[in-house]
């Protein structure tokens, strides 16, 4: 049996996505969806007005978050900065995992920093604040772009990226990033559990993939990713590891709201089943 009810991959403005977490609860609720889960970057500040919001709309919430890591393995044909770590709290996190949290965000901003200096340097003189007033929680690129597009330096967040702060343009600096193991160990500590987001964009054979996500201790793997296409789903879902679905919705105009996104409920953990 198959279900399009659950999706646990949602971004709010509390990283990068437009719209609140009320927003993106409401905006689930309309599409089907019975198990929800708000998985900013590497900040829990929008769990509890998404838990609210859940909570009168009458569907399941699983406080999330996706946590930033530094690369676990090379790739040839890939080449990411980092690997993202979802991590889900069924029963609630514990102040050890949230104080590890807000820690990682605070990195955020010396991070932050540097890139600024260097657009100044550059030629571009954009100050902290008109950087901060898009991002209500975790402060990250996508944020400085939208600054970038206010100070007519470029034209789209795309652009942005490409010229100026993408992992090999000259604005880009580079932050403290946890390994997959560390994360997993803090996230297993506070009873949560793993899934590897979107595996799709690291570039490894999945039966290299899985036995070393296994070997980290890692739960689940995010097979029925937006991005991924039927045959790369089908592949993770016969390597005997539980999977995770999200459509990794930021309230932009191609992935608008959470939801429609199929996946088969025998494959999902346990505690995401609706």
């Amino acid at each position: 049996m198959w279900t399009e009810s659950v999706d646990l991959h949602c971004h709010s403005w509390h990283s990068d996505g437009l719209f609140s977490p009320k927003e993106m609860a409401e905006r689930a609720y309309n599409s089907g969806v019975k198990v929800w889960s708000l998985t900013d970057h590497d900040t829990n500040a929008g769990w509890d007005e998404a838990r609210e919001t859940c909570e009168k709309l009458g569907i399941r919430f699983i406080p999330g978050v996706e946590i930033t890591c530094k690369v676990e393995m090379k790739s040839s044909t890939h080449s990411p900065s980092s690997w993202h770590l979802l991590a889900y709290f069924p029963e609630g996190a514990s102040q050890e995992f949230s104080d590890w949290l807000y820690d990682m965000k605070e990195a955020r901003v010396p991070r932050m920093k540097s890139m600024l200096e260097a657009l100044r340097e550059l030629g571009h003189d954009i100050p902290l604040r008109d950087v901060e007033k898009y991002a209500e929680g975790s402060l990250g690129r996508p944020h400085l772009a939208r600054a970038m597009i206010d100070h007519g330096i470029v034209e789209s967040i795309s652009e942005a990226f490409d010229q100026w702060i993408g992992n090999d343009a000259p604005a880009f600096r580079e932050r403290p990033l946890p390994s997959v193991s560390e994360a997993v160990k803090m996230v297993q500590q506070s009873g949560g559990i793993t899934s590897l987001a979107h595996p799709f964009y690291y570039g490894i054979e999945t039966n290299v993939l899985i036995p070393n996500l296994l070997k980290l201790g890692v739960d689940c793997v995010e097979a029925v990713h937006n991005s991924h296409p039927d045959s790369y789903r089908l592949e993770l879902m016969q390597q005997g590891i539980s999977v995770s679905v999200g459509g990794d919705s930021h309230g932009t105009e191609n992935r608008p709201s959470p939801g429609k996104i199929s996946v088969p409920i025998k494959h999902l953990h346990p505690c995401f089943r609706p």
